[in-house]
């Protein structure tokens, strides 16, 4: 199976302008448009894919991520089997512990156990199963069938992906370590692990000056050590202390203004260290250089890849356009010239 592409497009702008940008992602032949869910920051997520399917007729559409918190299980069935009857065979859905949705209106992020559930009865209800419920059992009329994944980093989420998902949405910091974790409890459940989707995700910064621009990922440097990834940098030999996630220093997770965000991330991140995770946690380079490394991810097994630019409210058009004229035809000829004849 070939490499799918797909971009993270946050539905920061009105619809009509997402809609445009999808359909010209279509024409640039861009494999997936990935939308997030978070209620508070963008359009509503649900009614973006359902402009976006309406729209297009090839490119594939995910949600990627919702929860289970703000999303009530039956509601994101409902949601799904909706788009899924406008863009057949094209929609996936990806559910986590949650992020913004949930810290913006002080709701603790989603439980191992309350993902599982929330991924079963999902699934259940999309392939026309009736789930158990104390008040009364659920069954969605008109089912249709779309994979639902789980967004994981954690041992314990990853399980539970091969437990009771349709696969993975990782980061893909130790991906080998990820896949095992996942294939060894599909197994465990009785299940076939060459059934489950996998797909990995990187953020990307296309750009002729590396040096220059690494400064860029200083926010998401950040939200990686404050998610328990400290660990990551002084291995690295970057020691860091950073504070708790606190949104009295704004989201630095989804600043409204990059630039300020990285002034301000600078405080606790070097560019050194900035400069590390460029180079090693994601697609950082020029156009050559990142098709190189997508090519690396392609043989180590990857076939599907999730990439976002380093925005929250800016549409990622540069790196759309850079992928696709820049990136993605290198990408062809070093795996055509690698490939078995």
């Amino acid at each position: 199976m070939a490499l799918e592409v797909a971009v993270r497009v946050p539905p920061c702008a009105p619809l009509p302008t997402l809609v445009e940008l999808v359909k010209h992602m279509e024409d640039l032949g861009i494999d997936r448009v990935s939308f997030p869910d978070s209620q508070l920051l963008w359009r509503d997520v649900w009614s973006t894919a359902t402009a976006a399917a309406l729209s297009t007729s090839r490119i594939g559409i995910s949600v990627s991520v919702t929860n289970p918190v703000t999303r009530h299980p039956t509601v994101t069935a409902s949601a799904a089997r909706s788009v899924a009857e406008i863009a057949p065979g094209r929609l996936v859905v990806a559910v986590g512990a949650g992020d913004s949705a949930l810290t913006h209106i002080g709701v603790p992020h989603a439980r191992t156990r309350d993902i599982g559930d929330a991924v079963s009865a999902i699934r259940g209800l999309l392939r026309g199963e009736t789930v158990e419920h104390p008040v009364h059992p659920w069954r969605l009329h008109d089912p249709v069938q779309v994979p639902v994944l789980i967004a994981a980093s954690g041992p314990r989420n990853l399980a539970l992906a091969g437990q009771v998902a349709d696969g993975i949405v990782a980061p893909g910091m130790a991906w080998e370590r990820d896949v095992d974790i996942v294939r060894t409890a599909a197994v465990a459940a009785g299940r076939d692990p060459d059934d489950l989707i996998y797909m990995t995700s990187r953020s990307c910064v296309i750009t002729d000056d590396p040096e220059r621009d690494a400064a860029i990922f200083k926010p998401m440097c950040l939200r990686l050590a404050q998610m328990s990834g400290t660990s990551q940098f002084e291995a690295a030999g970057f020691p860091i202390e950073v504070p708790p996630h606190d949104l009295r220093f704004g989201d630095l997770g989804h600043p409204e203004d990059w630039d300020e965000a990285v002034r301000v991330c600078s405080q606790w991140i070097t560019d050194e260290a900035a400069l590390w995770f460029a180079r090693s946690r994601s697609l950082f380079g020029t156009p050559a250089e990142v098709a190189s490394q997508l090519a690396n991810l392609e043989s180590s097994g990857i076939n599907r890849i999730l990439v976002a630019h380093p925005g929250a409210f800016t549409l990622p058009r540069e790196l759309i356009n850079s992928l696709a004229t820049g990136v993605l035809p290198v990408l062809r000829r070093l795996t055509s010239v690698s490939s078995p004849q």
